[in-house]
């Protein structure tokens, strides 16, 4: 069984091997993957910053793989750019839904999160919630997409982030809020020499101005403006799609009675403004200026032509609303459908977990039994050593009794049963245990008690009587088979001849012989040529005799 043991256990120092160049291998493969998946999402995102298009079926393997794979940046990257592509064709409900799942994926308790991508995810949604006019929404995505902006140094896109804020003031009438952004915007790309990011700002609070009746000011804002923002030129028209500014510096001439420059501006805003808005402002500024000059023809004119602007503008944001809402119908509808996907997810989770509980249990089960037979055998060997030394003292009690037979008889026969026995069980279990020679000779060598003799043997000392109860438990544990043949022909023996035998049965020379009896060697040839006679009956030399008891087991 101990065999078996050892057998078992080399075997599993091979599968522990095996599994562990296999798990190197799958490491190997599993770093190889990540590092091209990585490559590839990282090729995506700059296409993303270079503004060159990518589609769905693009990013869709990256944000599948990372999903299950990588860090919480690797994750947020991915569903972010997944989102981008959804919003750029159009899906603005699964940009959304991608959007939030790279905020879920964000660590934000790690050293090394990234904030900078968090706050670009943020300033994402703020632009979806503006399209579909949810302001209070959105004001809540830019002010985190400004925190985290911040929170890392990244001044640049907390700038970019507050002109959406100030959109927002704006829409919700609060001039206030909005002038204290531009104050701040204008200050830092003053401070930092960027002239014409600059004067856009100076242009918001010109118009902003120009609304509250704040002329004076306005005209000094306006003047900054058309000189460093870039956007006008030599002849003083100012880029295409934002004719309004037309408007609003008609106004500012009409309220400073230059009624000539004012029609100027306003016919200008409607000559280049072709949408709805600059039509109707336009038309209004040609009525606010006829009136101002009495012409009611001309006045009730561009007034009929304003609200007619008005009411398509109205109609067209209608239009838009139900747009909206029809997405936020969409999106309710892609919600219902991604909580039905979570929850298979969940459940496909839930049994993969189950199915690793097993496989532990099975594991722990399986290390459980090889624990308790182990232990078991252990005890057992443990148990028959102590049944050999029994049987010692057993022997070495009953030679003692013999010598006052006619007294203990009755106790030498009580010991003769227990020797009996011991000596069964001790030969059952020893030739269990040591049921192969080549295992009997491996333990015998690897056990201390061996080495200790062996040591005095090539010491040359004599053997004590410690000694010799070693000896002969090395012999009755390892070779129960010669214990038995060797008491057999005990009696036909001289004193110093049985020593001998089991010494030459232990595989110590001659030479080594005749120093731990304190013999000559011509003594020892002699004796081991006449244990040789009565033994085999046939003549032989130590070597002879040697051969011929290792042979037995």
């Amino acid at each position: 069984m101990y065999s078996l043991i050892r057998t078992f256990a080399h075997s599993m120092k091979n599968v522990v091997y095996i599994f562990s160049l296999l798990l190197v291998l799958l490491c190997a493969c599993t770093h190889g993957r990540y590092t091209a998946m990585r490559s590839g999402l990282d090729s995506m995102n700059e296409r993303n910053r270079n503004d060159l298009p990518f589609a769905v079926s693009d990013v869709q393997p990256y944000a599948d793989y990372f999903s299950q794979h990588g860090t919480p940046n690797d994750q947020m990257l991915a569903y972010y750019l997944l989102g981008r592509a959804y919003h750029e064709h159009g899906e603005t409900p699964m940009a959304l839904e991608n959007y939030q799942k790279a905020i879920e994926s964000s660590d934000t308790t790690a050293a090394d999160c990234d904030y900078k991508q968090l706050s670009r995810v943020y300033s994402q949604i703020g632009q979806i919630y503006y399209y579909q006019g949810l302001t209070l929404q959105q004001l809540s995505a830019v002010d985190k997409a400004i925190h985290y902006a911040l929170y890392v140094n990244d001044t640049l896109s907390a700038m970019s982030d507050y002109w959406q804020k100030c959109t927002i003031y704006e829409q919700q009438n609060r001039t206030d809020m909005a002038l204290s952004i531009l104050d701040t915007l204008a200050l830092w790309y003053k401070t930092h020499d960027n002239l014409q990011l600059y004067a856009m700002a100076i242009g918001r609070k010109f118009s902003i101005m120009v609304d509250c009746n704040k002329y004076n000011e306005a005209v000094k804002y306006m003047n900054i403006y058309e000189q460093n923002s870039g956007l006008f030129n030599k002849q003083g028209d100012i880029d295409a799609g934002r004719e309004i500014y037309y408007y609003f510096k008609g106004l500012l001439l009409l309220n400073q009675n230059k009624l000539d420059s004012a029609e100027f501006y306003f016919r200008k805003e409607l000559q280049y403004g072709k949408d709805f808005n600059n039509q109707n402002a336009g038309s209004r500024g040609l009525s606010m200026l006829f009136q101002k000059r009495h012409m009611p023809d001309s006045t009730a004119k561009y007034a009929t032509y304003s609200y007619a602007m008005n009411d398509s503008m109205y109609a067209h944001m209608a239009t838009e609303e139900v747009a909206r809402i029809q997405a936020m119908y969409d999106y309710t509808l892609h919600q219902e459908v991604a909580r039905k996907k979570s929850e298979e997810a969940e459940m496909e989770k839930a049994n993969r977990n189950i199915a690793v509980g097993v496989i532990i249990l099975i594991i722990l089960l399986f290390t459980y039994v090889t624990y308790y037979l182990v232990r078991k055998e252990k005890n057992s060997l443990a148990k028959y050593r102590s049944a050999l030394r029994e049987l010692k003292s057993m022997r070495s009690e009953k030679d003692s009794l013999k010598r006052h037979e006619s007294e203990y008889m009755q106790l030498i026969s009580v010991k003769e049963r227990k020797i009996a026995e011991l000596e069964k069980y001790v030969s059952k279990y020893g030739k269990q245990l040591y049921f192969k020679t080549a295992n009997a000779e491996r333990c015998l060598h690897e056990s201390d008690t061996y080495k200790k003799i062996a040591g005095i043997a090539v010491r040359g000392q004599e053997l004590t009587e410690a000694d010799w109860m070693d000896i002969s438990m090395l012999i009755t544990e390892y070779f129960p088979g010669f214990d038995d043949f060797m008491a057999t022909y005990k009696p036909q023996l001289k004193t110093n001849e049985y020593p001998i035998c089991l010494l030459l049965r232990l595989h110590f020379k001659a030479v080594e012989i005749s120093g731990m009896m304190n013999l000559s060697k011509s003594q020892v040839s002699q004796l081991c040529s006449d244990i040789m006679h009565k033994l085999f009956e046939k003549k032989g030399s130590s070597k002879d005799l040697s051969a011929r008891l290792v042979k037995i087991f």
